[in-house]
């Protein structure tokens, strides 16, 4: 597939093509790397990169100046808007330009939440470019690129992420989207059971601040239909919960409520692997929540 076809393809696919092949909002720092571990001089590049972007921090703005959305919401990457032209340079990549938006919901309105570079490489091409201090390792999305070549990323957060302002993916979207406050950073780096617990319960969120984020295609089946709906009103009643959780201060009762989204979770996810009418397609769908969870090929 050449380029040009893929990068149109690219702007025009809905998010079930990308499933196939791959009040809480208080007091919170937009740009805040403290929890991080960046050099003085990575934080000041990110700084940087992001007022670079502010002109590009709505919809509106961000079409005005050629980008382009794709895919739809991915619930913890947010959706990507391109701009075809900067994707078509390759490698020669600019830290003041890069290709992709990343917009997500929060407090009910479609944020700028970071941006990311992007070019296709060779299979055999394994050295991506150093674009910020610290060489942030690069991810990858071979369902996405020409036959034997690469489709290579680098996320760049400008809002806090559990795993670093360089993570594949950023679990407190899906909280920020359906309202909430994130969950404790420091908590997930120091308790894995936790850690888990949370991106479980960021994609059952997902079900129900949109409804198309994972398998829009599966959702629509009839046979799937009464079992989703139960889930997801389950999840709305939960959602309610953590907020009241949240206002009461009440970790404990957070925790449950957690607990609960994550078990809803699985049995969505349970419920979606059992659709699947071929052993591809079940791959396929493992792979790429496999991916939402925070597990990129780099």
């Amino acid at each position: 597939m050449h380029k040009r076809v893929l990068l149109s393809f690219m702007l025009v696919a809905p998010a079930t093509l990308v499933a196939q092949s791959h009040d809480g909002m208080a007091g919170m720092a937009m740009h805040d790397h403290a929890a991080q571990s960046l050099s003085a001089a990575a934080k000041k590049q990110i700084d940087s990169v992001a007022r670079r972007a502010a002109p590009f921090a709505t919809t509106a703005a961000a079409t005005n100046a050629g980008f382009r959305p794709v895919f739809g919401w991915i619930p913890t990457m947010g959706q990507h808007w391109v701009d075809r032209a900067l994707m078509a340079r390759e490698k020669q990549l600019e830290l003041g330009a890069p290709a992709n938006l990343m917009f997500s919901k929060i407090g009910g309105r479609d944020s700028l939440v970071g941006v990311a570079y992007a070019y296709f490489a060779p299979l055999a091409d394994s050295a991506p470019p150093r674009l910020f201090d610290g060489a942030p390792a690069w991810h990858e999305h071979p369902n996405l690129a020409p036959p034997g070549e690469r489709l290579v990323m680098l996320h760049v957060w400008f809002v806090p992420s559990p795993d670093g302002a360089f993570a594949g993916t950023n679990p407190n979207l899906p909280f920020w989207a359906a309202g909430l406050s994130a969950p404790d950073s420091a908590r997930m780096r120091t308790d894995s059971a936790f850690n888990g617990r949370v991106r479980r319960a960021s994609l059952a969120l997902a079900e129900v601040t949109d409804t198309t984020s994972i398998f829009a295609n599966l959702e629509r089946r009839p046979e799937l239909q009464p079992a989703l709906a139960v889930h997801r009103d389950s999840i709305r009643a939960i959602v309610a919960e953590l907020r009241a959780a949240e206002k009461a201060k009440d970790t404990a009762r957070w925790d449950r409520e957690l607990d609960r989204a994550a078990a809803q979770w699985d049995a969505i996810y349970a419920a979606y692997l059992a659709s699947a009418r071929t052993s591809q397609g079940k791959e396929r769908m493992e792979r790429y929540v496999d991916m939402l969870l925070g597990h990129h090929e780099g």
